[in-house]
């Protein structure tokens, strides 16, 4: 078991460019001595407190990377980052933090030199992230990824949905490789798992395919996925009909592409009701290019279950700005492989998870790759830019 530090500090300010009212951005860490590098960040809530982990290191995919968390108490402080994985010298990958029905905590993440090798490791704690258990293979023996790959599951009553993905990368200059999503189904309270395809026609692909799906509760009573992809759209899949509680595990429709310009990075998606509606809001960058610009992230919702968009406003970035105008097309990676993506994070807010509580939206992003920002918008503000927008 591992104990979290005492000493507390406060957040300092965020040099940001939102344009939505009453939106909040704190830094979590910002230009930690210990790693160069931090990405991919995920975020819970708990009664007193908050939890944000992420991956840090020398760069992404380097032997240094490891699994760190910091926890903001009832009065606002965080603590100092600790790291959580078991501390050997392989890289360590997208850390996705969920709570369990029973309270507990579980904190999902991968290890592996290569991203189509991975091993997905799991670890939970009872007492709002004080104490962790040792960490255990989610599914005993498997190499390329089980379980939640990037964004949080869903669950419906004893039944968790976790959006999953695997990665097949060609030795070839200039082939694609093969992406496919898929969610990872449990009834026993994520002891063993299911896997449901999220079907894609690869021979209209341009490009991978897709991956990291993030999910959110439908208004028929399904669930719906919503992924990164590389066909410059986010893509979309349903589950077919409500038969989401099926002994067999439910089937869920194609995949297709949405209104939402995608750039072949994460996006995170959260649904909640407003005035009557179902609707579902994104935090993703608006670029509409295979591996384009991460320079701007923005708040976008739908009220038609992911299929068309519109925009809210922007987060953070370089959007209808003068600074950094002329760097936004050319700050995109320089290179990505089954070792990870190359970027010196340069103007990148990127990554982005999206979780909705009683009370406020919340989303968790990588800042330029030198820190982890959280930010907190009211429920009250959101449902007015909502219905202003929509």
């Amino acid at each position: 078991m591992t104990a979290s530090p005492s000493r507390r500090r406060a957040a300092p300010r965020v040099p940001t460019t939102t344009d939505i009212p009453w939106l909040t951005q704190e830094f979590v860490t910002i230009d930690d001595e210990r790693w160069q590098h931090c990405h991919a960040s995920t975020v819970v809530v708990l009664d007193d407190a908050v939890l944000v982990a992420w991956f840090a290191g020398s760069a992404e995919g380097a032997d240094d990377v490891g699994i760190w968390m910091a926890r903001r108490d009832a009065d606002q402080n965080w603590s100092d980052a600790e790291r959580l994985d078991e501390g050997d010298p392989t890289p360590h990958w997208n850390p996705v933090l969920a709570v369990a029905p029973d309270g507990a905590i579980w904190l999902f993440y991968k290890r592996g030199h290569r991203i189509s090798e991975w091993q997905t490791l799991v670890r939970t704690t009872t007492d709002g992230g004080r104490t962790w258990s040792r960490a255990r293979e989610l599914v005993r023996g498997d190499r390329g990824g089980r379980g939640p790959v990037k964004n949080p599951p869903v669950i419906v009553g004893e039944r968790w949905f976790a959006p999953a993905s695997t990665e097949r990368w060609s030795s070839v200059p200039g082939e694609a490789g093969r992406w496919d999503a898929f969610i990872d189904v449990s009834d026993d309270g994520g002891g063993s798992w299911q896997r449901q395809d999220l079907p894609l026609d690869h021979s209209t692909c341009h490009g991978a395919g897709a991956i990291q799906p993030a999910l959110w509760r439908n208004a028929a009573g399904g669930i719906t996925a919503l992924c990164r992809s590389s066909e410059g759209r986010a893509l979309r899949s349903a589950t077919l009909g409500t038969m989401i509680d099926s002994d067999d595990g439910p089937a869920f429709s194609p995949l297709t592409a949405t209104s939402l310009p995608n750039n072949n990075s994460g996006l995170g998606a959260a649904a909640l009701d407003v005035a009557g509606r179902r609707v579902v809001v994104c935090a993703h960058n608006p670029d509409g290019t295979d591996w384009g610009s991460r320079s701007t992230l923005l708040l976008s919702a739908s009220t038609d279950d992911g299929r068309t968009w519109r925009r809210l406003g922007r987060i953070d970035g370089s959007e209808g700005t003068a600074e950094n105008a002329e760097a936004t097309p050319t700050r995109r990676p320089r290179g990505a492989s089954d070792r990870g993506v190359d970027t010196d994070g340069l103007y990148e807010y990127s990554y982005p998870t999206v979780i909705v509580n009683d009370e406020s939206l919340r989303i968790s992003y990588t800042w330029q790759r030198r820190g982890i920002v959280l930010v907190t918008l009211p429920l009250a503000a959101l449902n007015d830019l909502i219905t202003a927008a929509c």
